[in-house]
């Protein structure tokens, strides 16, 4: 790959880690900012849920999926593929440091979220990175944009469905308020 095209891919990587760090932290308050509007609790964190937080990272990545492939849709196939992986990446990496850390801490630590969340932004776009610039950036697999396209139509699915009815697990719980889901 030509370094011009690499530098583009750098770029936007550390472009949508800084608009998904920055947009996914304001957009912890839109729900409550908007008057408690249904349609921004699809998107948004409507309670103080671990799993209503990872909304803090899908919706941002999301929405600057939309700029990435206007810029990458020529230069890479794969590209569907390197934004799951960044989505499960972050989510994960936040979510395996807050069960690591919170039992161990009988509480939440603002700091060790915060970072995590940050630190889990910047791994999942450095492997999104690595995927788009990679070997394979070009080599169409049969119909993985279309699975993985699916999988993200999936995902935005469930956490539309998990904001009314979620799981009754610890992942979904409001621990301030022991609510699942919205109020």
């Amino acid at each position: 790959m030509e370094s011009k095209e690499k530098r583009l891919i750098k770029n936007l990587s550390v472009c949508g880690a800084i608009f998904t760090i920055i947009f996914g932290s304001v957009s912890h308050f839109f729900y409550q900012w908007s008057n408690q509007n249904i349609v921004l609790g699809l998107f948004f964190p409507v309670n103080e849920s671990v799993w209503e937080h990872m909304k803090m990272v899908f919706t941002p990545m999301i929405i600057f999926a939309f700029v990435d492939f206007y810029y990458l849709r020529k230069l890479v196939k794969n590209y569907c593929f390197a934004l799951i992986k960044q989505i499960g990446v972050a989510i994960a990496f936040i979510i395996i440091i807050f069960y690591i850390y919170s039992p161990v801490a009988q509480d939440n630590i603002l700091a060790i979220d915060i970072t995590s969340f940050i630190v889990g932004i910047f791994l999942a776009k450095y492997l999104g990175y690595k995927i788009l610039t990679g070997r394979f950036r070009r080599f169409e697999f049969k119909g993985i944009n279309i699975t993985f396209a699916f999988l993200l139509i999936l995902a935005t699915a469930f956490f539309v469905y998990a904001t009314f009815d979620p799981p009754k697990l610890d992942l979904f719980l409001d621990k301030t308020t022991n609510i699942y889901g919205i109020n």
